[in-house]
């Protein structure tokens, strides 16, 4: 059963957005090769999760057989979502929503994004519906220990086009199946979350 406190969560949070917003450079992606994230793994393991654990272990193992696995897995993101919209997965509600449904988004993640003064890395220049934005506020609504704010956030705005993202996703054939377990996770702890509110 998967139960996290706050901290936790905020920081898988954390770093499922850092994950899914980029590309992990050579550095990043030794780091997991060499076990510095193994104390993380062990403890989604714990919670329920281990199945996708498993998969990025796997993944990870497989790149380090190959003598550039951070292009390799830079290969992997830019297949799942950067390309068009009927080769990838990409990122944004404005892939998944009804014109309606993304204005009534937009029009909260506005409101949110200057509620709480968050201002986003202009080199980045992704729009308010980009999934980090979205995980963003998510981690700002759990640090202000607004529980049923955020249990509303992911039920109704995440959730909505999460589940079609990922679903996609998972459908997209790759080198290593790494971000599909990462996707896997963040939909399953989104769940989780809110069937125990």
């Amino acid at each position: 059963m998967i139960t996290l406190n706050t901290e936790e969560k905020i920081f898988i949070y954390s770093w499922l957005k850092n994950i899914l917003s980029h590309e992990l450079t050579e550095q990043q992606l030794q780091q997991y090769q060499q076990g510095v994230f193994t104390p993380l793994f062990d403890f989604l393991s714990e919670q329920d999760l281990a199945k996708q654990i498993n998969t990025v272990r796997n993944s990870l193992m497989q790149l380090s057989n190959l003598p550039l696995a951070h292009l390799e897995l830079a290969a992997d993101f830019a297949q799942l979502f950067l390309l068009n919209g009927e080769n990838s997965a990409l990122p944004y509600a404005s892939a998944y929503l009804s014109e309606k449904e993304l204005n009534q988004h937009i029009a909260f993640i506005d409101h949110l994004l200057f509620k709480y003064q968050l201002k986003f890395d202009h080199n980045l220049r992704e729009p308010s519906d980009h999934l980090a934005v979205y995980l963003e506020l998510l981690i700002t609504l759990e640090k202000s220990g607004q529980k049923e704010k955020s249990f509303n956030f992911i039920q109704h705005y995440l959730l909505a086009w999460l589940i079609p993202f990922n679903k996609k996703v998972q459908k997209i054939k790759t080198e290593t199946s790494f971000y599909q377990a990462i996707t896997e996770i963040l939909i399953t702890l989104l769940n989780k979350n809110v069937k125990l509110s």
